[in-house]
Formats: structure tokens, sequence, C-alpha cells
């Protein structure tokens, strides 16, 4: 297969004016269902997918981990994610003249099948385990890499980059909900291997993707492939010197620092509210499916609205999202802090997705995503989640929590350091990203 350094021909072009809200129905049609259903097979064939309460079950109930061991173990696997950048670089600068980012669709999903497949074929113990899933998240860190460079692209070059957060909050959340479901069915009544192969078996989709060849998203592979050729430390300086990137990660990261969360409310929903194991998946299902009315609200809104303004509400609310978890004294107050918790925080993930689509520099659409969305998201979360179960372990979980809504609340002055011309425009109309 023939592969090509693609690089940009020039650092200040802008994207080509879309008329009023995009392009025609039918092309539109066409992007958002390619790309929901991308992203929602990504979203349950990761590990981070259906595959997840089950494991964190495994490895509490059969390997007997500790919270900070358990901790530990997900702060091993997420290694991937957080060097994400170095994934989208490689899409960035190499690709297949013929295939483009669809190569790495099926190459690095056949390779996650063939892990999924293993685990649930052999005996598991720890290092195995860990060895595997790694293996897997590496894997599948090269997917998400491609599908987000792809969709950035096409969301830049036809004006659809807040229509396009909207797909990808679901891509995400739709995925949560259909895992937390099943995930704690799956734990009460079937094996963790089962699971394994229910999701080798979803990640065959992504692979069968590969095949499926979007116009829109050939009119970018084509329009990216420009000259004069512009080498890797090149292309990583103008990447650091890309001002409006910088604010939207830092954003993305203080959004996703949550030490209340994660490890220490597993721990502290099971240990002391002493919920089940179905209730839980529950209770993670009721979170993400409240992400999505307030993430349709913000589809909505993104086309009557700029975006400077839906910033600003998004961040006002997601700062109340934290306390509400001192609610949760019981099964009822339980599910009632779950769906508190996907309202607050839908509309604002659209938002910073929807920012962070923006603030990306032609050319090197992988990279910058993985940078600003997947990088920040896997360090913030760990670091979090680390810091998290250690203040829980020492008997702090409100302070935990107390640490997360400052960390939320910190947004509001990076706000400011947010290029104007950035966020001054609704979804559809013409945005000089470059500029």
């Amino acid at each position: 297969m023939e592969l090509e350094d693609l690089s940009p021909r020039d650092d200040t072009a802008s994207v080509p004016e879309p008329p009023p809200g995009g392009e025609g129905p039918a092309m539109q049609f066409e992007v958002l269902s390619y790309f929901a259903i991308l992203n929602i097979a990504i979203g349950l064939g990761s590990p981070l997918g259906i595959a997840a309460i089950p494991l964190s079950y495994f490895l509490k109930d059969s390997l007997h981990l500790s919270p900070v061991r358990l901790a530990v173990f997900l702060a091993i696997v997420s290694i991937p994610v957080c060097a994400g950048f170095a994934f989208g670089f490689i899409r960035d600068r190499w690709r297949s003249a013929r295939w483009g980012d669809r190569q790495y669709l099926f190459a690095c999903a056949a390779v996650a099948t063939t892990g999924y497949v293993w685990l649930a074929a052999s005996p598991i113990n720890y290092s195995k385990l860990l060895l595997l899933v790694v293996i897997i998240v590496t894997a599948y860190v090269m997917v998400f890499a491609s599908a987000q460079a792809l969709m950035t692209g096409v969301a830049q070059a036809h004006g659809m980059t807040g229509r396009l957060s909207v797909v990808f909050s679901f891509g995400f959340f739709t995925p949560a909900v259909i895992s937390a479901l099943a995930g704690g069915w799956l734990v009460a009544h079937a094996s963790v291997r089962g699971t394994f192969l229910i999701a080798g078996g979803v990640t065959i989709i992504i692979a069968i993707q590969a095949f499926w060849r979007l116009e829109a998203a050939d009119e970018f592979e084509s329009s990216s492939v420009l000259v004069p050729y512009e080498k890797g430390f090149a292309a990583m300086r103008r990447l650091f010197h890309h001002r409006p990137l910088w604010p939207a990660a830092a954003i993305y990261f203080l959004w996703n620092f949550s030490p209340g969360w994660g490890t220490p409310m597993f721990y502290h929903l099971t240990e002391h509210v002493r919920i089940s194991s179905e209730l839980f998946g529950t209770f993670t299902a009721l979170q993400s499916l409240f992400f999505l009315p307030t993430s349709l609200l913000y589809g909505y809104l993104c086309v009557r609205a700029p975006l400077s303004r839906l910033l600003w509400w998004g961040t006002i609310v997601a700062i109340l999202q934290a306390p509400i978890m001192f609610l949760a004294m019981g099964p009822t107050s339980t599910i009632i802090v779950a769906i508190l918790y996907g309202l607050f925080g839908g509309f604002a993930t659209a938002a910073y997705i929807d920012l962070i689509m923006r603030s990306c520099p032609k050319g090197l659409e992988g990279t910058a995503m993985m940078v600003a969305n997947t990088s920040m998201f896997a360090i913030a979360g760990n670091a979090g989640n680390l810091l998290g179960s250690w203040i829980y372990s020492s008997g702090g979980f409100a302070s935990a929590v107390i640490i997360t809504t400052l960390a939320t609340a910190l947004i509001v002055p990076l706000l400011a350091a947010i290029p104007p011309a950035l966020i001054s425009t609704r979804d559809g109309e013409r945005l000089e990203s470059d500029a």
C-alpha cells in the first residue's frame, strides 16, 4: 500500500465559506450518519465501552484489587491514550493515497478484535490482562485518531463543527448508556470472557465501515494533499505556535479533571451507599443518557447563537455539576444524582468539543484533536482518578468533590484567552480558523 506524507500548503488558508447551515441536506445526512455509526461503534467496542464495568468488577472481586491498585491499572492501560498526539501525528503525516484514514480503521480494528478473542479463549491473570488490554487500547487510540481527524476536517470544510460536536457527544454517551446497562447485567449474568467476545464482535463493525467511501470525506482527503512539502519538525512547530488550540486544550483538561468521580465514586456507591451492581449500571447509564437532551439542545442553539455565548452558558451550569454528588445517600437519591449530572454536563461538553474542532490547524487535525481532546481527557481523568482515590482512601470523599468543583470553576478565566474571532460565529457561518 503506497503511503504519502500529507503536509499543509498554507498555514493561513481559510475554510471555504459554506452557505448558512452548511451544505445540502443529503450531504449533511450522509455525513451525520457516517460519523454517528463510526463513533458509536468505537464507543461500544473499546475497553471503555461494553467491557468497562465487567472488567472493573473482575479486577475488584476476582483479582481483589484495592481502590488505588485499580486506579493504577486504569492509569497504565491509559498510557497510549495520554500519548494520543503521537498517533494523531502518524495519521496526519502518513496515509494511503487511495484509502486515507480508512486504512487505519481497518488494520487497527483487526488488531483489537484479535486481542479480544485471545482474552476470551485463554486463561486470564493480571499480567496477561494488563498486556492485552494495553494492546487493544493502543489499536483503538489509532482508530480514534483517524476518526476524529476525519470528522474535524469534514466539519471545518463544510461549516458543521457544532452539529458534528453533537454527533461526537452522541457517539460517546449513547455507547456509555448501552455499556452501563449491558455491563451491569453482564456482571451478574455472564462471564468476563463472554463480554470480551461481544466487544470483539462490535469492533468488527469498524473494520467493515472502512469500506464505506464517504463523498465529503473523499473531498477532504483530496484537498489535504497539499504543497509545498512541510517536514515533521516544521509541522510540530506550527502546531505549538497555533494559539487557538491551547486555551481549548486547557479548558478540556479542567473539565475532565474530576477527583470526585471515577474510582472514588464507584467505591463510595458500592461500599458505603451499598447499591447493587445492576443499580450501579443503571446509575452509570442514566448519567450518560441525560447528557443527550442537553447535547441536542446545543445542536439546536449552535446555528442560532455564536459559540462565545454558548461557552458561557455551558460553563456556568457545569460548575454546579460536581456538588450534586453529595445528594447520593440511597438508591432513589443516587438515581436523581445521575440524572442531574447528565443534564448539567451535556451542553458544556458539546460546546467544548465544538471549540476544539474550530481550534485545529489545517493539515494537523489528527494531532491537534488527540492533543486537545483525547490526551487531555486521559491525562485529566487519570490524574483526577489517582488523586481522588488517594483522598478517598484517606476518608475524604467530600474533599475530592470540592476539588472537582474548583477545577471546573477555573474554566471561567480561560474563556477570556480564546481568540474572539474563533467563537464569534454560529455553526454554518464562515470560520477564519487559521487566521
